[in-house]
């Protein structure tokens, strides 16, 4: 497994050198942490770039090796998940790690040159811990929320029945630990590197590479001068043009209707008492994948939300839908993968017939991913009305429930 391992991150590390174009955003991240642009990384909460801050201390704030450490910071990350799934990844643990090893390399420059691998990793850990030490998981959680924001919405996932002590634990882990967070970052950086992002993502258009944006792309390329694509002062790339207002407000509200699922999903969960820890953990992926396709925006590095969630799905889960996802996402990887960086610029400059299509069927993936999430999501509800082991069905009298149980010594 490691041999595989060791061979496919070679064959991505002749990738990224033969196309070094994303080696700017490591030299982004740089100036961030440098002063050299102070408006730099305000997308980020101010504990997101903890990591590189570290870095910056112990590679120092020269250009090339912070590069060469930013590269070997997240080679390692990526190696211990392959670790973590093949120590504590069950019985399906090899499967799990497989499918880590493709999709790395499917993911491409992402994976090593972007920030993002932390909070998708702090998700997955706290979704594997859900069944071992919830409590800690919650507080995973919590970090990974402080990292990125966007994790704090599956904290709908850690409710269960309003009467049950575990819920309260959960809850209150996510809360505590969360609390903690912002209040370093209060004291460090000020109240206003807390939400941040969410003034950032406001002032945001639609992206080309969005749900939302495909069907204005299809018709950019059949009318140019009917849409215009320009670099935004978000620091991406916008479509502007008859119907594209309306598809950010569209957007907007649809990114409303998920956190009110959330919300739904909770209440639900108080009143039906149905909370088991593989529940949760579908729930937490239909989250993710929900909030990458009703975003305005979707950038490339979005897809390294997913894979280390879905190794724990494959890891805890036998269901053929979850097999069917994760190879599903590794074609949605690779696709991304030939859309940026190999022909970005060919995308920007005159969107071709190819560059579209592939980013159009990269899309139509993720939706596809999402709606085999809700099924399994279904599926697996539906199994949760069974009684876990100990745990008397709701409704059930005392009397039935003592029936099957093992009979008192007379």
């Amino acid at each position: 497994m490691w041999l595989g391992w060791i061979v496919s991150r070679l064959v991505l590390l002749r990738l990224i050198l033969a196309e070094p174009m994303p080696f700017g955003d490591v030299r982004y991240y740089h100036s961030g942490i440098s002063g050299a642009d102070p408006t730099a990384l305000l997308e980020y909460p101010d504990a997101g770039v903890w990591p590189v801050r570290l870095l910056g201390w112990v590679t120092g704030l020269e250009g090339v090796p912070f590069v060469v450490g930013f590269v070997l910071m997240n080679v390692l990350v990526d190696a211990a998940v392959l670790a973590l799934l093949l120590l504590r990844g069950g019985q399906r643990r090899v499967l799990a790690a497989w499918f880590w090893v493709l999709f790395g390399l499917a993911t491409g420059h992402v994976l090593w040159l972007r920030l993002d691998l932390f909070p998708g990793v702090l998700v997955a850990g706290a979704a594997a811990l859900l069944f071992t030490r919830p409590a800690v998981g919650a507080a995973v959680l919590a970090a990974a929320t402080a990292v990125k924001l966007w994790p704090g919405v599956l904290a709908a996932g850690l409710v269960g029945g309003l009467r049950r002590s575990g819920t309260w634990v959960r809850v209150g882990s996510f809360a505590l630990a969360l609390v903690a967070l912002a209040a370093v970052t209060w004291m460090t950086s000020g109240p206003g590197r807390l939400l941040s992002p969410l003034t950032y993502q406001e002032d945001r258009g639609l992206q080309i590479e969005s749900v939302a944006a495909t069907p204005f792309l299809l018709r950019a390329h059949g009318d140019p001068g009917a849409y215009v694509v320009d670099y935004a002062a978000s620091r991406s790339y916008e479509i502007h043009g008859p119907g594209t207002d309306l598809a950010v407000r569209v957007a907007d509200v649809a990114l409303y209707a998920v956190l009110a699922l959330a919300l739904g999903w909770a209440v639900w969960q108080l009143r039906a008492d149905r909370w088991r820890p593989r529940v949760a953990v579908a729930f937490l992926l239909l989250l993710v994948l929900l909030l990458m396709v009703t975003n305005k925006v979707f950038s490339p590095q979005y897809l390294v939300w997913v894979g280390p969630l879905l190794a724990v799905c494959l890891a805890v889960a036998r269901s053929r839908l979850v097999l069917l996802l994760a190879a599903l996402s590794v074609l949605t990887a690779a696709l991304g993968l030939y859309v940026y960086p190999y022909h970005y610029d060919e995308l920007l400059a005159s969107p071709g017939s190819v560059e579209i299509a592939v980013l159009a069927a990269r899309n139509l993936l993720v939706v596809l991913m999402t709606a085999l999430t809700a099924l399994w999501l279904s599926r697996e509800v539906r199994l949760s009305g069974t009684p876990a082991p100990g745990v008397p069905a709701r409704g059930r009298s005392r009397r039935a429930s003592s029936a099957t149980s093992t009979p008192r010594r007379r």
